[in-house]
């Protein structure tokens, strides 16, 4: 993996896309990609506000049913990750399933994490969300059938294994719109957010091109499907 720094940047330096420019952030290769710390909101569905807004409502709030509403969108589920890894930056101890992450954290905490920033309807953020979702579901129901993989751990790394997209796809960084910038800044990110280790190994795999991995051919697998599945409804 090529060798990655994070250091402070003042708020006001947003990013640059401009190779030439040598400021503080994140360099990963060439171009320097530069982000602000810390890092802008992930974006979530609207839908999934007004969901969690429904359910949080109730005298007798519905745990499972909360996750599984966070869960449903990659930017909710990610904007969760990075709180626990803030308040939990070493592995151990750290809570890794959404439901106890919730319970771990505070209520208004993680609601106005979520709430803080929406995607706009008909955008290409929406839709990339909603591939990454039936990836997830698909990789999930795949490692059902397959001994040594947790269905749960495999939703969770089919919604975010395209986490080193995710600063292209929102605007953070125009320095690059590589394959090879992606998986490098997925592994970087996944690092600098102290994401669950299980993940991280996925896209680590991802990055280094690893043959035969436990990750990658479960989620070649799954990716085939949703191709499939997404190639029939656009006939």
């Amino acid at each position: 993996m090529k060798e990655a720094k994070v250091s402070q940047m003042q708020d006001d330096q947003f990013l640059t896309g401009d190779p030439t420019i040598h400021s503080p952030g994140l360099f990963i290769g060439s171009p320097i990609v530069a982000f602000a710390d810390p890092l802008p909101d992930v974006p979530a569905m609207v839908g999934t506000k007004l969901q969690l807004e429904l359910l949080l409502q109730e005298s007798l709030v519905d745990l499972s049913a909360v996750s599984e509403v966070i869960l449903s969108d990659a930017g909710a589920t990610l904007q969760v990750l990075r709180l626990i890894g803030e308040e939990y930056p070493e592995e151990e101890g750290r809570p890794t399933r959404i439901e106890d992450c919730i319970v771990s954290l505070n209520s208004e905490r993680w609601y106005e994490a979520i709430c803080a920033s929406s995607i706009p309807q008909d955008s290409e953020v929406l839709m990339a969300w909603q591939h990454c979702r039936r990836v997830a579901q698909c990789a999930k129901e795949l490692a059902q059938c397959v001994e040594g993989f947790s269905p749960e751990e495999a939703y969770v790394v089919g919604l975010l294994y395209e986490l080193g997209r995710f600063p292209h796809l929102l605007g953070w960084n125009r320095s690059g719109d590589s394959s090879r910038e992606h998986r490098a800044l997925g592994v970087m990110l996944a690092d600098y957010w102290h994401l669950p280790g299980y993940l991280l190994s996925a896209i680590q795999d991802e990055q280094e091109a690893v043959p035969c991995s436990r990750w990658s051919e479960l989620l070649a697998m799954a990716q085939t499907l949703v191709a499939r599945m997404e190639s029939r409804q656009a006939e």
